[in-house]
């Protein structure tokens, strides 16, 4: 019988796993990705895995979990946090969040349907306990949209209702493929300044 795993190993052990998740699930996606492929890059057998995760998708959720506050970081440092025009701002952060959503295959899921990733995940982890992370993760974001409508420089309305106008460009990756090549970005330029001429108060406009 194997000697029981120390908890130094166990934590590394763990962590490997998340890496290698983030990596293939990033590559591949989570239909493509295999149990045997994920502990062969963690360095484990495959029933180790196990007793980390009890299927791949529990531990698509956790790498969601630890992606998520790295992107919401990424998308806020590269918008907000880098111009001090408001409507330059939303326009930046829909730009950033549509590159994000081509690149990488878990941003994709983790910008999908709210309730078909729940779906996906269901009887694999805990969701109430992953819906609270996620929002964690998700509370820069709001903070800066609330300071924002404080100061008079994004309308005022339901901060659900703002975050998913400001959210609505990450759909079109999706259609990309049926649309003429020309006309993609064209469209991509054309949603986020409407967009953000919707969001935009006079005060948040550079004069």
């Amino acid at each position: 019988m194997p000697r029981p795993l120390t908890r130094p190993e166990r934590e590394a052990i763990r962590a490997r796993l998340l890496e290698a998740g983030q990596e293939l699930f990033a590559r591949h996606g989570l239909k493509k990705t295999t149990v045997e492929e994920l502990a062969r890059a963690a360095g484990i057998a495959k029933g180790t895995f196990y007793l980390f995760f009890r299927s791949k998708e529990a531990l698509y959720g956790h790498v969601l979990l630890e992606e998520l506050p790295r992107m919401v970081a990424q998308l806020v440092d590269r918008s907000f946090a880098a111009t001090d025009d408001t409507r330059e701002a939303l326009v930046r952060f829909q730009e950033e969040l549509v590159t994000l959503v081509e690149d990488d295959e878990i941003v994709r899921a983790a910008a999908a349907d709210p309730r078909e990733l729940a779906q996906l995940l269901e009887g694999h982890l805990d969701l109430q306990e992953y819906q609270r992370r996620a929002m964690d993760a998700l509370a820069p974001l709001f903070g800066t949209i609330q300071t924002a409508q404080a100061e008079g420089r994004i309308v005022e309305g339901d901060l659900d209702e703002i975050f998913a106008v400001l959210g609505i460009i990450k759909l079109l990756p999706y259609y990309r493929k049926h649309l003429a090549p020309e006309l993609y970005p064209r469209l991509v330029k054309r949603l986020t300044q409407v967009v953000a001429d919707g969001l935009t108060c006079p005060a948040g406009r550079r004069r």
